[in-house]
């Protein structure tokens, strides 16, 4: 499946004229909210397994403590106190007005792993998901940026979003904007099944709109930065210099100090920045590595 054109649709017209442009609203032919709805969430929760920090509540004021939701367990003779309670959930969101978010969900959901692989394969980068939430009249954080390309799909109700302008240069931080952002450049309610697109570091807050409550998939596309390409070329540079660890004398040291300028040289002979960027988005992805087969054809 070609995850990018579900949730583009056009996806010549949204390189040419959105990726990392400004800020739209996508309504592909054929909505996207079914990869993990709130109805299997219900079942995730019941079934006792999720885990504090993939699953966390906020409110406005902060994190909820972790224990308001979380029951201890016996296990192995320890005390773990980082699963779910279902119940104390539902109470928090329904009654408490309070948010959860789950975190990295492609690393522990099937089908929205294949989801961002998918996307990764096609951007080139790494990508990563998180599902919000939200109760009736909730708003997210205050207007912040985001070191990362956002495509946010509207599993359930809607949410009223706005996006401002992005950073003036490339010394940002990804974080909360003080003081008055300005006209928006989308003012926007989001309904089920539409895909709103953040470029990388452009302002942006969220609330719920309607009497209902509201959940998104959150899809951010990771880019490389400067820590990056350092970490990328400090890693070519170490890579098979075979000095010796304790030169014996000046003469030694020298040689060494000949030796690895040489192998410096090199290693950068003929890397150019298209390479080097290459390099470091692929080191964030990592390697993706899936066994093949399954437990079942195993026992035959």
């Amino acid at each position: 499946m070609d995850w990018l054109a579900r949730y583009v649709d056009d996806e010549q017209a949204f390189h040419h004229t959105l990726w990392r442009r400004t800020p739209a609203v996508l309504r592909p032919r054929t909505p996207p909210p079914d990869v993990l709805t709130v109805a299997e969430l219900d079942r995730i929760l019941d079934a006792g397994l999720l885990t504090a920090p993939y699953a966390t509540l906020v409110h406005k004021d902060g994190p909820v403590p972790h224990e308001s939701y979380c029951s201890p367990r016996v296990i192995l003779g320890g005390i773990d106190d980082r699963y779910l309670d279902a119940g104390a959930v539902r109470r928090l969101v329904g009654e408490e007005g309070a948010t959860l978010l789950l975190r990295y969900v492609d690393q522990w959901h099937a089908g929205v792993r294949e989801l961002t692989d998918g996307l990764a394969e096609r951007f080139r980068r790494q990508v990563e998901a998180f599902f919000f939430l939200t109760p009736p009249g909730t708003k997210g954080r205050p207007v912040h940026r985001d070191d990362a390309d956002v495509l946010a799909v509207q599993i359930h109700g809607s949410k009223r979003w706005r996006v401002y302008p992005g950073p003036p240069d490339g010394n940002w931080q990804p974080e909360r904007v003080d003081g008055d952002p300005g006209e928006p450049l989308l003012d926007v309610v989001l309904r089920q099944g539409e895909v709103l697109y953040v470029p990388r570091g452009f302002a942006h807050m969220a609330e719920t709109a309607g009497g209902s409550a509201s959940a998104h998939l959150s899809l951010t596309v990771r880019e490389a930065g400067s820590a990056h390409l350092y970490a990328v070329v400090e890693a070519l540079l170490l890579d098979g210099d075979g000095l010796p660890a304790r030169p014996n004398d000046d003469a030694a040291l020298s040689g060494a100090a000949s030796d690895l300028i040489a192998h410096f040289r090199r290693t950068l002979t003929g890397l150019t920045p298209d390479e080097l960027v290459r390099l470091a988005r692929g080191a964030m992805r990592g390697e993706q590595r899936t066994a093949n087969g399954s437990l079942s054809a195993l026992l035959g």
